[in-house]
């Protein structure tokens, strides 16, 4: 049986979960559904850099690959709606190249449309600036993208010339020389003075890319930048100024969840941001958890004794289920909102 992309991805978040969650949890995951449960289990069970890939996946389509899997007995049903997949020597292959390296789905999905949209439109006014044409129609029609570009044009203090060059240079730097990158996926995109960029859909059918796949390595560039520019603000200042007036730490979180770690950040104890914030304290609990998982030096002390900490993490250990019900059985003093805490807090599966 021919696999497509798509349906690889699926068996791979399948194979991880081993039928310990619903099918559907994969679907909510590559969807970028942003519940406590589908955060929790992206982390949970390493599959946080596959949040949001495929955020147009319908429920059918996902439906529809599930029975066909189901099938060719790629995948066995365990119980209801829980399937595992059979243990099979060439899935090891697919598992170690399944995404190309800079894919951070969790990470950056909450940007990377954003980036895009930026780049794309300062590559275009950039290119036509030099060209001292002004007749042309943006392809960036938000308002607020070309609020965001006159401010950046102003705050650069260089001449159109330099920039041009200084962005061209960074990218070339950027996405060049990585045996996992190859830019004609984005600059065939791009769109500049008498050059159309194609859409997704084209550049796939153009580069004889299956559609998913176009896309994956596409947001793959996109991921490289984000990261590259991060983590070198010097040697790539002008894509770094791209995204510089985003919260990169509350980017990690759902807004509302950012909302309540500035409240703790302030000494609220937990259910004084409930009632601050006019939300059930199971809602706080959710947020409590999901900034565990995302603030690497966030403390959960004040909410999980160390020695119920202890318990925990032993019992998870022991246990080849990371249902939660199961590590209840075994540490029954503490309650679930404890377990999962300080299951964020360690990243256990």
């Amino acid at each position: 049986m021919s696999l497509s992309y798509t349906e690889i991805v699926i068996l791979h978040c399948l194979q991880r979960i081993e039928g310990q969650r619903t099918v559907y949890s994969v679907f909510h995951l590559l969807n970028g559904k942003k519940t406590s449960q589908t955060i929790q289990d992206a982390h949970l069970f390493h599959l946080s850099a596959f949040f949001h890939l495929f955020p147009s996946l319908t429920r059918k389509e996902f439906t529809d690959y599930i029975k066909r899997m189901e099938n060719e007995q790629l995948i066995i049903q365990k119980e209801d709606l829980h399937f595992v997949v059979p243990k099979r020597d060439h899935w090891k292959a697919v598992d170690a190249n399944i995404l190309p390296k800079y894919v951070d789905g969790w990470r950056y999905h909450r940007y990377s449309r954003m980036l895009w949209e930026r780049i794309s439109l300062l590559v275009q006014v950039i290119s036509h600036l030099n060209k001292q044409n002004q007749k042309y129609l943006p392809i960036q029609t938000k308002k607020e993208l070309h609020v965001w570009l006159k401010k950046y044009l102003v705050q650069s203090k260089m001449s159109r010339e330099d920039l041009a060059q200084g962005i061209y240079n960074e990218l070339y730097t950027c996405l060049s020389h990585d045996d996992d990158i190859n830019p004609v996926i984005f600059v065939i995109r791009l769109t500049g003075f008498n050059k159309i960029g194609l859409t997704a859909s084209q550049a796939a059918e153009k580069l004889k890319m299956e559609n998913d796949v176009y896309h994956i390595h596409f947001l793959n560039i996109l991921h490289c930048i984000l990261q590259k520019a991060d983590e070198s603000p010097e040697k790539f200042p002008l894509l770094n100024r791209l995204m510089t007036d985003v919260d990169k730490l509350t980017s990690l979180l759902t807004i509302s969840a950012s909302r309540t770690y500035r409240l703790i950040q302030k000494g609220f104890a937990l259910d004084e941001i409930s009632i601050s914030r006019n939300l059930k304290r199971g809602t706080i609990e959710d947020h409590i958890v999901e900034i565990a998982l995302n603030i690497s030096d966030f403390k959960i002390d004040q909410y999980v004794s160390q020695l119920k900490q202890q318990l925990i993490v032993e019992a998870s250990k022991k246990l080849t289920s990371k249902q939660l019900k199961h590590i209840r059985q075994s540490v029954p003093e503490a309650d679930y909102f404890e377990i999962r805490l300080v299951l964020a807090k360690n990243g256990i599966r």
